[in-house]
């Protein structure tokens, strides 16, 4: 989804993924947040259902962004990454 800040109207484009495992309910999840111009933001929304994973992949592969993950039987972490990357999900 795209999101704006409330603050300083600055777009994100923000991706959570999990995958499904069926087991203990402890599914691993990413999400990874990263900011994005007014036209990146503008072409995404008019893809809407037909925007491909390949496309956010390839999305400002030098621009900084924040990713959380939280993969089964362990702790959340934060950190900083770059682009964008969304794995495997269901």
């Amino acid at each position: 989804m795209v999101l704006n800040c409330p603050q300083c109207a600055q777009q994100f484009v923000s991706v959570f993924t999990e995958t499904v495992d069926w087991v203990d309910g402890e599914d691993p999840q990413y999400w990874t947040l990263l900011p994005v111009t007014v036209e990146e933001s503008r072409i995404l929304i008019e893809q809407g259902g037909q925007l491909a994973v390949a496309t956010l992949n390839s999305l400002a592969p030098e621009r900084r962004s924040l990713t959380r993950a939280h993969p089964k039987g362990d702790e959340a972490r934060c950190s900083w990454g770059f682009g964008m990357w969304v794995g495997p999900h269901d």
